[in-house]
This record gives structure tokens, sequence and C-alpha cells, in this order.
């Protein structure tokens, strides 16, 4: 393993443990506190497994968009997408709980000319994003969960 590799791979080892104390405390608090810091902001995505059916709940960065919220799937920089992600392509109707409350929504992949412009949007909100972006091969999906 070449430094780099070892950087990332500690890098998100401790994305992802500081990532679990955060997500049992918005898991049991229906998405409170919604914030992670000054501006990064959280929810708590509830999907269908698609091979099981039963609910799977993930704690997730968002930035807001109008009325829904958009969220991408980077899996920590990962190559292999996320399997919130892969539920929805299987299901796109979820749950959202964010500041306690709980709504209904369906995710839908930004394509093209709205995908470009909301991803720059996303990576200058958000750093983690941008260094994932940068570390994988695989294009990151912009998803817009809108409310229905």
């Amino acid at each position: 393993m070449t430094v780099p590799e070892t950087f990332h791979a500690l890098r998100q080892r401790s994305y992802r443990w500081f990532a679990r104390g955060h997500n049992r405390l918005l898991l049991r608090t229906r998405g409170r506190p919604e914030r992670l810091g000054l501006r990064l902001r959280c929810l708590v995505l509830e999907t269908t497994g698609r091979r099981s059916g039963q609910p799977r709940r993930v704690v997730l960065l968002y930035m807001r968009d109008g009325d829904g919220f958009v969220v991408v799937a980077s899996n920590f920089g990962g190559e292999r997408p996320p399997a919130w992600w892969v539920n929805l392509e299987a299901d796109p109707h979820a749950f959202v709980e964010c500041r306690g409350r709980r709504m209904a929504v369906r995710a839908r992949e930004l394509q093209g000319d709205e995908r470009t412009a909301t991803l720059a949007r996303a990576m200058a909100y958000n750093k983690q994003w941008r260094s994932y972006a940068s570390t994988v091969q695989r294009p990151l999906p912009v998803v817009r969960l809108e409310p229905t």
C-alpha cells in the first residue's frame, strides 16, 4: 500500500467511526439534531430493502434544494455504491426524518445539466463530497429526494 492509499483508508475509517456515533443519536431522535457543525446537515433516510423488503434506515448528509433534499451516493469514497442507493434504484419511494418530522419522498437521480449544476453546488457546500469525487472512479449519483 502506498502512502496516499494508506491515508485514504485511514480517513475512511475515521469518518465511519464518527458517523456511527452520530448515526445512533440521529436514529434515536428522528433526525435531531439536524446540524453537523456550522453548515452541514443530516437526515435519516428510510428505504425498503430490495431483497428483504424490510425497512432500512441510514443517516445521510444533505443539502437543501427548494422543498427537497439533495444527497450524494458517495459511500465514504468507496468504489461500490451505498446500499441505500441500490435500494432506491429498486424502489424510489422512501421516508425522510429531519428535525423530528417524518415525510414521504420520491428519489430521482439527477441527469445532464441539472446534475452538473447541482453537483457543483454540492461540492462547494460539502468538502467531503468534493474529496470523495476526486478519489473514486465511478460517477457519483446525485439524488434529489422530493416530498410526495
